[in-house]
């Protein structure tokens, strides 16, 4: 009997409401059709701005580059547009053939502002001199992070960028045909101890110097002094390193020395320098909150 008088009172409050409801339907297919059109009108600027950004940064057109970024610019290593653009600048100064591409992952608007998942890859070469002779390296850098737009009179403008991950390496010589991997957590709490671990394949006749230390993000950059040491029979170098507490990201560096012994009529040995390496491995760095009271 409930459950009939129930139906009953649905059943005319539906056909009480029925014009009104019908109406308020229409205005919301209507709103929400708008919505849409402007929400690909939108993604379609962003994909756009994202693509003129990539052949700005192949071109290295500094100029350019700057003028899709707001003024109000930060990323979240605390380097607001300037010092940001300093750092390109010095780079690209390091490697001028450097080259960018960006895969969109996703992309969510809302309103007048949007935040862009992106996987970015940079590749070029350098070139040093050892003992005179002039010697070329190879720079790999792959990334994932976050832009984050705004819309200002019509257009979008990139106000921010969150670095959630980042493996780079500067290899010379030998050390580019060799399997190199860096490993380290990608977050830790400030002042956290974690182990960064280097591991190399190498034959039995490839000797390797080591070391790995950390470096602040800091503009102009540090350069890490960490002494070399030999890589035991296992090309297995381990370091604790003790996470900053000034609030800045930094990265696990390593650097590899790579030696080659070869016999000579079975008399003689030759010992020679055979490769470089250099890895950087991102580590957002989480402040610690002190303003978190949990009561029993």
């Amino acid at each position: 009997m409930k459950k009939v008088l129930l139906s009953l009172i649905m059943l005319s409050v539906g056909l009480g409401m029925a014009p009104q409801a019908q109406a308020s339907l229409i205005s919301d297919r209507s709103y929400r059709a708008q919505q849409e059109r402007e929400i690909k009108q939108d993604t379609k600027q962003i994909k756009a701005l994202l693509k003129i950004h990539n052949d700005y940064a192949n071109k290295h057109d500094l100029k350019m580059l700057e003028s899709l970024y707001a003024d109000k610019f930060v990323n979240n290593d605390g380097f607001d547009k300037k010092a940001y653009f300093k750092s390109v600048e010095k780079t690209w100064e390091s490697c001028q053939d450097l080259s960018y591409t960006t895969d969109i992952k996703s992309i969510h608007i809302s309103g007048d502002y949007a935040k862009v998942n992106v996987e970015e890859t940079a590749s070029g070469t350098t070139y040093e001199t050892y003992d005179t002779a002039p010697i070329a390296g190879e720079i790999h850098s792959i990334a994932t992070g976050i832009y984050y737009l705004e819309k200002v009179n019509g257009k979008w403008y990139i106000t921010g960028e969150v670095a959630l991950s980042e493996d780079s390496s500067l290899l010379y010589g030998d050390a580019r045909f060799m399997n190199i991997e860096l490993q380290a957590p990608e977050q830790v709490e400030a002042g956290e101890s974690y182990t960064v671990t280097v591991k190399v394949d190498a034959d039995e006749n490839t000797f390797i110097m080591g070391s790995i230390d950390r470096d602040k993000m800091t503009y102009p950059a540090n350069t890490p002094k960490g002494a070399l040491r030999a890589l035991p029979k296992s090309q297995i170098l381990e370091r604790l390193i003790i996470a900053n507490e000034d609030n800045l990201n930094e990265y696990a560096v390593s650097a590899l020395a790579i030696s080659k012994v070869e016999s000579k009529n079975n008399s003689t040995v030759r010992f020679y320098m055979s490769g470089l390496a250099c890895l950087m491995k991102r580590i957002n760095v989480v402040p610690k909150n002190n303003h978190i009271n949990l009561e029993e």
